[in-house]
């Protein structure tokens, strides 16, 4: 429910609207559905106010003949005597012109409580100096008075209700309740009464509640509310039903939907979608449905909000209406909800801007179980809303989703059921997304083979299974095997979705990624430059949130290719964007994956381009919240470890890095298994820190495993497994085996070369280590000369400053460390 005034501020802005009128007597309300508390308020307002005034008169409106008897009977009150009982006129008339000169009193209060229409009171009504006080359902009032809306509870306000109503409720009890009942003040009461007189306890009675609402709604005591609140509702019902068959059909459609705002354009939208019914005639004449909506703001069945152009009904409304009917009309109206819905889908869940479309069906896509329904477009719908949710960054709701809908369409529909198939698809990319890889793969694998089998290998849905199939392979740590099937997919992509759909680009995308891993940067660049290009053309802005994905992954080539400055440059203009799209623009959440992934891919390009401190603070704060958004296993959170404990190294807290690269190598070895390439590297960053701390035999020890595991996984000429060398050689160094260390520096040095090119800062970094083991076993000539050329060749490309050099100026070995990309 939305966030509503709380009691006392409202009981304020009745007082300063009361006390700021002129001379003139201005109606003022308290308007809201039943049972909000609209009365109490007012003798609330009476309570706390009563020496402001002279006389107070409070005057029940349920029925005409009442009212006005109740308003003559304050004849006596005001000196007004002499006149026969049965000339009501002469008394109401005496009373209004006696409250109007302010004789005997200037300082008077009127309640009308519980008033229906406006005309009613149009006569009655005094004028003078006094407060005229009205409280209704009808939101008709907002017209004729200063009104104020009331309603429902805010949750504190219920909290504190139910603890005093019911003795030794506990906090989660009463919240439990409460959100049950939607924070109704007269359904609290209700409870509370029920609960205190026959010690049931708050799974009973919400047990109760849910098989048979109306049944409990009927008890409890309330000593200031005429009847029961079951009652009270079906008196407005019926009056409805009698009046206007037409606005109770609308009302039997809402009570289908989620308690949330419905717009009315999506109501409205049935004309196009219904079937033939009276429902669907009054939708297509707007007069009728005006007259619709009118009347079911007149007995407050929901809340009609005129600037946004919404209906909302309580929870409890809506259960009470669908108790009352029986199965053929229950059928009924769920799937016109259904069609409703799923005619209001976008169909485009990754377009940013029918993003909030999707928000509001999100409310009651849920609620109304259209996972049931076997229409086309509604689970069309169903399928968009497992997406929307994953692009949103909800994953546990994407999870629950896309679980659900897997299934209940299995148990309903055959294996080879193209959305049930379209389901998986999603469920399998979302189980990806936090890691869960060999669930993600057997169901991926099983996914792809039916939709080959049964749609062909260029269908849409194959193609973008098998777009989700080379992600798994990634994440499985095949990189070479993830690299082949997206350079099969992409043509495939382009020939079926065209080059310039989003589908393609995305599949490009996956493509650059593969050939990062495979450390060839130069054409991950080249695609990604391409790719970018595609999607400014497409999306029109270049502060999009898919044309930010590709500049961050620009920057993440730039920084692989060891233009570590440039690589920040473009970092932190992308940083800036993101920040205006969370922040600004409130269209992505705070926590977003690609949020979150383009701040660890800066704070890497900070540290790499020697701004330590920057870079620690910004990988501190990208793993708590990860974590804290994630937890620790997500693919994200494990990724933002290894760069915070890389970032304690560079600012000296070098045991501390070793004790947080441990742990993140250890739930790598959990998650993605002991001879995943990611498992390795982690090792690989442990050994550094260990090494930096005096423990170079621990260290050696990692590395030597871990350097055989990524010669078995990647290859001996992979980018990882050199760095891997380079530190071995390191410590071997460490531990005075200078020809050790020189040997593995002369073997590799050639292949970084080959692999980086001759001025990577890899490549320049294992050329200083070999030459200070070359001076180090004696060959000083040689090794000065190597160390020199490293020194000018750092100058050319990051500046003779570079903190690469000053460490080789220092005497300090040149570490490596590594850093996964999120795949």
């Amino acid at each position: 429910m939305t966030n509503f005034t709380g009691r006392t501020e409202l009981l304020d802005q009745l007082r300063k609207h009361l006390t700021e009128q002129n001379d003139a007597v201005v109606l003022h309300a308290l308007q809201g559905t039943g049972g909000v508390g609209k009365t109490q308020l007012a003798i609330e307002y009476i309570y706390r106010h009563a020496r402001d005034y002279q006389v107070i008169w409070w005057v029940p409106c349920e029925q005409q003949p009442l009212m006005r008897s109740a308003l003559a009977a304050l004849a006596p009150r005001l000196d007004i005597t002499g006149l026969p009982p049965e000339k009501l006129d002469d008394a109401i008339n005496a009373v209004r012109d006696a409250l109007r000169r302010g004789r005997p009193f200037d300082r008077w209060l009127l309640v009308f409580d519980n008033a229906d229409q406006p005309e009613d009171l149009r006569e009655v009504i005094p004028h003078g100096n006094g407060h005229v006080l009205v409280t209704s359902r009808n939101n008709r009032w907002v017209q004729y008075a200063k009104a104020l809306e009331v309603d429902v509870f805010l949750p504190e306000e219920s909290l504190d209700f139910l603890r005093r109503r019911v003795p030794g409720l506990s906090a989660g009890e009463a919240n439990l309740l409460a959100d049950e009942l939607g924070h109704l003040p007269l359904a609290l009461e209700q409870a509370g009464a029920l609960m205190f007189e026959t010690a049931m306890t708050v799974d009973t009675y919400i047990s109760r509640l849910r098989e048979e609402a109306s049944k409990v709604l009927a008890q409890g005591t309330v000593l200031d509310y005429p009847v029961p609140m079951a009652a009270a509702w079906s008196i407005s019902l019926e009056r409805v039903r009698r009046q206007m068959p037409s606005a109770m059909a609308l009302l039997h459609r809402i009570a289908y939907f989620g308690p949330e705002p419905i717009s009315l354009d999506l109501i409205n939208k049935g004309r196009h979608v219904l079937g033939p019914s009276n429902l669907r005639d009054t939708i297509r004449d707007p007069y009728k449905m005006s007259d619709v909506v009118r009347e079911i703001g007149r007995y407050a069945l929901a809340r009609l909000d005129n600037l946004r152009r919404t209906l909302q009904m309580h929870r409890i409304i809506q259960t009470l209406i669908r108790e009352d009917l029986d199965d053929d009309e229950k059928s009924a109206a769920r799937h016109d909800v259904h069609l409703l819905l799923g005619g209001a889908d976008p169909d485009r869940p990754d377009d940013l801007e029918v993003w909030p479309i999707y928000d509001d069906l999100l409310a009651h896509v849920g609620p109304s179980s259209i996972i049931d329904c076997d229409d086309g477009d509604v689970r069309r719908l169903a399928t968009n809303m497992g997406r929307f949710l994953m692009q949103k960054g909800d994953f546990q709701a994407a999870q629950e989703w896309l679980a659900r809908g897997a299934d209940a369409w299995a148990a309903k529909f055959p294996d080879n059921d193209l959305h049930l198939l379209i389901m998986r698809r999603l469920l399998s990319n979302h189980l990806l997304n936090v890691g869960r890889i060999d669930e993600a793969f057997d169901l991926g694998k099983d996914t792809l083979a039916k939709l080959r089998a049964e749609h062909g290998e260029d269908h849409d849905e194959t193609l973008l299974m098998l777009n989700v199939f080379g992600g798994i392979l990634r994440a499985q740590g095949k990189f070479a095997a993830a690299l082949d099937s997206d350079t099969d997919s992409v043509p495939r992509h382009q020939r079926v979705f065209t080059s310039e759909h989003p589908n393609t680009f995305r599949a490009r995308n996956n493509q650059a990624i593969d050939h990062a891993l495979v450390a060839d940067y130069e054409e991950a660049l080249r695609l990604d430059q391409s790719n970018y290009e595609d999607r400014l053309n497409h999306y029109g802005s270049d502060t999009h949130p898919q044309v930010l994905y590709t500049r961050n992954a620009i920057a993440r080539d730039l920084r692989l290719l060891g233009r570590y400055h440039q690589a920040r440059q473009e970092g932190e203009r992308t940083y800036l964007a993101y920040q205006d799209l969370v922040i600004q623009q409130k269209r992505l959440i705070a926590n977003h994956t690609d949020v979150l992934l383009q701040a660890r891919e800066l704070s890497v390009a900070r540290r790499k381009a020697g701004a330590f401190d920057e870079a620690y603070e910004l990988a501190r704060d990208v793993f708590h919240r990860h974590r804290d958004t994630y937890g620790r296993e997500h693919p994200g959170t494990l990724a933002a470890g290894v760069t915070l404990a890389n970032g304690l190294r560079l600012i000296g807290n070098h045991v501390q890095s070793a004790s947080f690269s441990r742990d993140t190598a250890s739930l790598y070895r959990a998650t993605r298994g002991e001879d995943y390439p990611f498992t390795y590297g982690c090792a690989l960053n442990t050994a550094i820190a260990l090494r930096l701390t005096g423990e170079p035999g621990q260290a050696k020890s990692l590395l030597e495993v871990a350097q055989a595991g990524l010669s078995e996984t990647l290859g001996e000429d992979h980018h990882y497994t050199l760095t891997c060398a380079t530190n071995l050689a390191s410590t071997a160094a460490e531990l005075g085996e200078h020809k050790v260390a020189r040997r593995i520096g002369e073997e590799i040095l050639e292949r970084f070369r080959e692999v980086l090119g001759p001025d990577h800062p890899h490549t320049l970094a294992c050329a200083a280590n070999l030459g200070a083991d070359m001076i180090s076993t004696g060959d000083v000539a040689k090794g000065q000369a190597l160390r020199a050329d490293v020194v000018e060749r750092f100058g050319a490309t990051l500046g003779a400053d570079y903190h690469d050099v000053q460490a080789m100026e220092e005497g300090r070995r040149i570490d490596f460390d590594f850093e996964p990309p999120v795949v």
